[in-house]
């Protein structure tokens, strides 16, 4: 997904948060019922693990709450992260880490 990662990441203006960031970190949140964008953050500041699995070095800063949510909302209106989460389930039911039992009658 490099080639469209980098049609959305923009050059210009103030840097954003790269959109495999986002994405990684939103996967994060769902994973482990992280509630709000706030504790997200937090998270990733303290547990060396999320801060690998987003990307960020160990010296790196974390980004602020409400630029991780702006930057969020614009990415999910993008066609990008349906494409994303939708390989990730994929790639879980292939693997048979998910099942779909518990919503059978």
């Amino acid at each position: 997904m490099d080639q469209q990662f980098d049609a959305v990441y923009s050059q210009e203006g103030r840097p954003s948060i790269p959109p495999e960031r986002l994405l990684r970190a939103s996967l994060l949140q769902v994973l482990f019922t992280i509630r709000s964008e706030r504790q997200l953050v937090e998270h990733i500041e303290y547990n060396l693990l999320y801060r690998w699995f987003v990307g960020l070095g160990i010296d790196e800063a974390v980004w602020n709450y409400s630029t991780f949510t702006q930057n969020r909302d614009r990415l999910l209106g993008n066609k990008m992260a349906g494409h994303f989460f939708t390989g990730v389930k994929e790639l879980a039911s292939w693997s048979e880490l998910s099942s779909d039992a518990q919503f059978k009658s």
